[in-house]
């Protein structure tokens, strides 16, 4: 196979994936920016993580973290607590709102999932996460 071919393949499920993720947060009850509705994710799981645990988490640099916590705070769907074993740490909570809007963008994920991937059967679905979960592995050194 022609890795031109595959790559181009790849590239157009994931415009059209992007695509559809960007209407899911479009459509949620306050405008996001993807790195927003993503974050708000990654403190659905992880609640109470610091500033350098939820960069680790989206696998970008804590710095680049700063306005994305900044504007979730302004927009009160997050919010920062001292840590009390170590003061000069913050930990990040969903505040209520924030958690409803989580749990929004969540379901309407998966629907949009369930609809993007309902023409592979089953057994393709399974393949698929398989060969995406080893592509990634493979550009994650921590996990070589």
């Amino acid at each position: 196979m022609e890795e031109q071919a595959l790559f181009d393949a790849f590239q157009q499920a994931h415009r059209q994936m992007r695509r559809s993720l960007a209407q899911i947060n479009g459509t949620a009850s306050q405008e996001l920016a993807p790195s927003q509705a993503r974050l708000l994710r990654v403190l659905g799981h992880h609640g109470g993580s610091s500033q350098k645990e939820l960069a680790a988490f989206m696998r970008i640099r804590p710095a680049s973290l700063s306005e994305v916590l900044t504007k979730l705070e302004q927009k009160a769907l997050i919010k920062k607590e001292q840590d009390p074993a170590d003061r000069r740490r913050n930990r990040y909570f969903l505040t209520d709102s924030g958690e409803t809007l989580s749990e929004k963008l969540q379901e309407e994920r998966r629907n949009q999932g369930g609809a993007f991937f309902t023409s592979l059967s089953g057994t393709e679905q399974e393949q698929l996460l398989a060969l995406l979960t080893k592509l990634g592995k493979s550009d994650d050194p921590t996990q070589n």
